[in-house]
């Protein structure tokens, strides 16, 4: 009987298919490298179907699943499952139905790399390789805007810079989530040269985020260095970060704002990007969204950020006056969004999402035992910062941009004791 309870199912797997769990976790490297990249978009939808492919294989070897617990985890499935509870409801179940499976993918993404990430070792690797990646997009930022941008700035174009991103507002929402993870290791990694990578990638990324002309982008990056200097000792460092941030922000405003600027289009920075105009559009729309609540109170009009201009946009169309209070389709803000599309219901469950994440990383912070988990807590306290602020002026939770929020997550959350010993003989390698 006891030698029944000894000798679990699970260490025979690895003489059937040693390299499996390699095999995974060298496809989620992969994956997640892709993700930034609009060319390798390809990567990331196939890799995606051969990731399934492989994880069902690995629970049929293993005769288990591959899901942990995680201390977000009733939020976060009571907030799917309301959406899913939702789709029927839409008012186009299709479209709905569509985004649904995305949130699983994302749900799904989070769990497999709190699984497959759990060592230490592999956290470290992919932390460290997210961060390198910051760096070289934020150089080909700039050097679209040395090249594409500065030559034309005084002819009327200003174009924006998207650097390996579909668009400017993914760049500025990319930027929002990987420098919080650079400035947090800058801060508490050990090596020097880690440092001065972790430093280089901060820099980088802050000049770029100034120059992609994104005030929403800005103002996230000025409060995920406020929320530093409040909560780590070393805050002269962090002032002097801050006076930078402002400055350059302000210099770069008033040298813009000297600029005649012409037309307006695809790829061209509209004049309205630096008057009150802009934020005139949004309250606009954010006080026609809110109006269309009670409409359907519980269930909403649909999920998906593309609803509202569905649903609504005959209406949002005729609220433009040309070349002046213009806004593109959607709500423009995250919370706004979801209140109306899955009801205020939906809102306060992803509330709840956000808050827990929130206290789950400062308590990691205080408690961390090393400095890589003290960084990643820290990282991830000031991920769930910028993100509300970026995302009250652009809903960004889609796409990649959604996906690496939830690798970054994974890869931030302490597991229970019990949950890191490895299951059976790791894989270091």
């Amino acid at each position: 009987m006891a030698d029944a309870v000894v000798a679990p199912a699970v260490a025979t797997p690895s003489s059937v298919l040693p390299n499996l769990d390699r095999i995974i976790r060298g496809l989620l490297y992969v994956y997640i490298f892709s993700l930034p990249f609009r060319r390798l978009l390809f990567i990331e939808r196939n890799g995606f179907i051969i990731l399934i492919v492989l994880l069902v294989l690995w629970c049929v070897v293993n005769r288990r699943h591959f899901f942990l617990r995680t201390p977000i985890d009733l939020p976060l499935l009571t907030f799917i499952a309301w959406v899913g509870f939702t789709v029927p409801f839409a008012t186009f179940p299709s479209y709905s139905s569509k985004e649904f499976a995305k949130l699983l993918q994302q749900g799904l993404i989070f769990y497999v790399v709190v699984f497959f990430f759990r060592d230490p070792v592999h956290r470290w690797r992919l932390v460290w390789m997210l961060i390198g990646m910051l760096p070289i997009s934020s150089l080909y930022g700039i050097w679209q805007f040395l090249t594409d941008v500065l030559p034309y700035a005084r002819e009327g174009e200003l174009a924006v810079i998207a650097s390996f991103l579909p668009g400017e507002v993914w760049l500025t929402t990319y930027l929002v989530m990987l420098i919080p993870f650079c400035l947090a290791m800058a801060l508490y990694e050990e090596s020097r040269s880690g440092r001065m990578v972790a430093w280089a990638g901060t820099v980088l990324g802050v000049i770029t985020q100034v120059l992609a002309f994104s005030r929403a982008g800005i103002l996230a990056l000025f409060l995920e260095v406020v929320v530093t200097a409040a909560i780590v000792k070393r805050r002269i460092v962090l002032i002097v970060a801050i006076a930078l941030i402002a400055c350059v922000g302000v210099g770069a405003e008033l040298f813009f704002k000297a600029s005649p600027r012409g037309g307006d289009g695809v790829g061209i920075v509209s004049e309205r990007k630096f008057d009150i105009s802009n934020w005139v559009a949004r309250l606009n729309i954010w006080k026609y969204g809110l109006s269309k609540i009670p409409g359907r109170p519980v269930v909403g009009y649909g999920y998906g950020k593309d609803n509202f201009y569905m649903v609504f946009g005959q209406e949002t169309r005729s609220m433009h006056i040309p070349n002046q209070f213009e806004m593109p389709a959607g709500t423009h803000n995250v919370f706004i969004d979801l209140a109306v599309g899955v009801g205020p219901i939906g809102l306060v469950l992803f509330v709840w999402v956000l808050g827990a994440l929130a206290a789950e990383a400062y308590r990691t912070f205080l408690s961390a035992t090393d400095s890589f988990q003290r960084a990643t807590g820290l990282g991830l306290l000031l991920l769930v910062v910028g993100t509300v602020i970026r995302n009250s002026f652009d809903h960004m939770l889609i796409g990649s941009l959604a996906v690496l929020f939830w690798v970054l997550i994974a890869l931030a959350l302490p597991l229970k004791a019990s949950q890191e010993s490895v299951i059976y003989s790791p894989d270091i390698a």
